[in-house]
């Protein structure tokens, strides 16, 4: 009988690509293999739909939506706004942490402790508590994914200290209890160490990098315009596009950018709008989405270190994805983005976190835009080191420790 494996997030399967790639590995390995989840997104209700149909593991949506159970989606959001008026009743206590930090916390707890298992994954901050309680009920194994350094993450400036040290406190309880700890960035494993706990087991970095299977070679360009791209599951502010937007108004290059993502403040779309070089996508398909990659020059890694801990430690999604392409990434120097990139000098240039420094980097790759397309299929061949059917390897050594 195959060994069971619940994996656990606060998201929807197509606002988490990472947990997709997990399940897929463990139900290749021939693990019974099952995902619950919460709604998150109304967008990735149909791309879920697609993504769980071609899938060998199983799915079991929980804390309803809004447009289906929205009874039930209504009262988990309506506890979660109860539970956060009582600060002082939290202290201390992991059950009502748990409910504060994810909407659908009960549920989550109430469908894993239904799925006997031999081991347990949480996928976020919400899913932690969950599938510790879960694991624990059943004698299993307990994991933890984290994807995000969930206290150094943006927090509304009413309370965010208080928030910060109750993130950090349910970490510090819950990590030793896991049997390992993969972190999706290298600085994660020592923002942890040095804040939260040294308690971890076989802590591990595994990055967000994608099959090789899922990209094409780059397309071969001619043309004199540079095309740019950028993408995440939301567009909006304080991603870096208003300092890329007005450098390249002022470098005077012939360009185009595409952005795709879900857009959710309608006045900074407006403003983008406003570029006549601009062409704005919905969300799609990972496969889509990395074959339509081939087509451009240059991917873009806007992280800013003044918007969040988190974001100026993390690796993204994107960043992989352009390097995996083929493309050529201009990156802002955050403390991880220079740190990895140097082990790529020749598939990205840098630039500070600023309009004029924007603009140079981009004059400067206009004008090496032909040897740039050049060196393309270059780049996409080397980046094939990286794919994660090389860095699933990592995963598979832990699972085979873990789950003697």
């Amino acid at each position: 009988m195959p060994k069971r494996v619940v994996l656990l997030t606060t998201g929807q399967p197509s606002t988490n690509p990472r947990l997709v790639k997990e399940a897929d590995l463990l139900a290749e390995l021939g693990f019974d293999t099952h995902v619950i989840y919460c709604y998150w997104a109304q967008w990735a209700i149909h791309t879920d739909l697609e993504i769980l149909q071609l899938k060998w593991w199983t799915a079991t949506c929980v804390g309803g939506n809004p447009f289906h159970n929205k009874l039930l989606y209504y009262y988990t959001r309506i506890r979660k706004k109860l539970i956060s008026l009582f600060p002082s009743f939290l202290k201390g206590n992991l059950y009502w942490l748990s409910l504060l930090n994810a909407r659908a916390s009960v549920e989550l707890l109430h469908a894993a402790n239904s799925h006997p298992a031999d081991m347990y994954i949480a996928h976020n901050l919400g899913a932690l508590y969950p599938a510790f309680k879960a694991a624990k009920r059943n004698h299993a194994v307990f994991a933890f994914d984290m994807e995000d350094y969930h206290p150094g993450e943006a927090m509304p400036t009413k309370g965010a200290e208080a928030e910060k040290r109750r993130r950090e406190y349910l970490l510090g309880k819950l990590l030793p209890h896991c049997a390992y700890v993969s972190f999706a960035a290298d600085g994660y494993e020592e923002l942890t160490r040095k804040h939260i706990t040294t308690d971890i087991q076989h802590p591990t970095v595994v990055y967000n990098t994608f099959p090789a299977s899922e990209f094409i070679p780059p397309q071969p360009r001619s043309d004199a315009c540079i095309r740019f791209i950028w993408f995440s599951q939301t567009l909006g502010r304080g991603r870096g596009l208003e300092l890329f937007f007005e450098a390249i108004r002022q470098a005077d290059v012939a360009y185009e950018i595409t952005l795709i993502g879900q857009v959710n403040d309608r006045d900074f779309e407006a403003l983008l709008r406003q570029d006549p070089h601009l062409m704005i996508l919905p969300p799609m398909p990972q496969t889509q989405l990395h074959h339509l990659l081939s087509t451009y020059d240059i991917g873009l890694a806007l992280e800013l270190s003044a918007i969040d801990l988190n974001k100026n430690y993390a690796l993204s999604n994107k960043l992989f994805a352009y390097l995996q392409a083929g493309l050529l990434v201009l990156a802002t120097d955050t403390p991880a983005q220079q740190r990895f990139l140097q082990k790529y000098p020749e598939h990205h240039l840098l630039c500070a976190q600023n309009v004029e420094s924007m603009r140079k980097a981009i004059q400067k790759l206009y004008t090496c835009l032909q040897h740039i397309r050049s060196t393309a299929q270059v780049r996409y061949q080397q980046a094939k080191a990286i794919a994660w059917e090389n860095e699933q390897q990592k995963l598979i050594r832990i699972w085979e420790k873990v789950l003697r």
